[in-house]
C-alpha cells in the first residue's frame, strides 16, 4: 500500500490557488491605493480651482463663466467616476478575501486528507510488519520445539 498522490496534488493545486488570490489581492490593493490618490488629487484640484475662480468671479465674462462651470462639472464627474471605481475595487477586494478563505479551507481539507492517508499507510505498514514478525516468532518457536 502506498500513499496516494491525489491528495498531495490537490493540496498543491489549492496552494497555487491561494498564491494566485494573494497576487490578485495585492494588485487590487495597489489599484485601490492609486484610485484613492487620484481622488485626493481631484479633490485638491477642485478646491484649488474653486477658490481661484471664486476670487476672480466678478471680472469674468459670460464665456469664462460657462467654461468655468463646464470645467467644474467635468471635475465633479471625474470625482464621481473615481468614487465608483473605488467602491468597485473595495467590493472586488472583499470578494477576493472571501475566495481566499474558501481556498484556505480547501487547502486545509486537502492537507488533512493527505496526512490521514499517510497515517493510514504507516499504520498498515506497521501492522503488516508486526504480522510478519509474529509469523517469524511462531516459526522460530515451532522450530525450537521440534527435536
Amino acid at each position: 500500500m502506498k500513499v496516494r498522490a491525489c491528495w498531495s496534488a490537490l493540496e498543491n493545486k489549492a496552494e497555487r490557488k491561494i498564491t494566485q488570490i494573494r497576487e490578485d489581492t495585492a494588485r487590487a490593493e495597489e489599484l485601490r491605493q492609486s484610485l484613492l490618490g487620484s481622488q485626493a488629487k481631484l479633490e485638491s484640484m477642485y478646491q484649488e480651482y474653486y477658490e481661484k475662480n471664486a476670487a476672480n468671479s466678478s471680472y469674468k465674462g459670460m464665456t469664462d463663466a460657462m467654461n468655468q462651470r463646464q470645467f467644474m462639472s467635468q471635475l465633479l464627474n471625474l470625482r464621481e467616476r473615481v468614487k465608483n471605481d473605488i467602491e468597485r475595487s473595495e467590493i472586488h477586494l472583499s470578494t477576493l478575501a472571501h475566495h481566499k478563505v474558501l481556498a484556505e479551507t480547501e487547502r486545509l481539507k486537502m492537507q488533512t486528507l493527505t496526512e490521514n492517508d499517510r497515517l493510514a499507510v504507516a499504520k498498515f505498514v506497521e501492522k503488516r510488519e508486526q504480522s510478519r514478525m509474529d509469523e517469524l516468532g511462531v516459526m522460530q518457536f515451532n522450530r525450537a520445539q521440534t527435536p
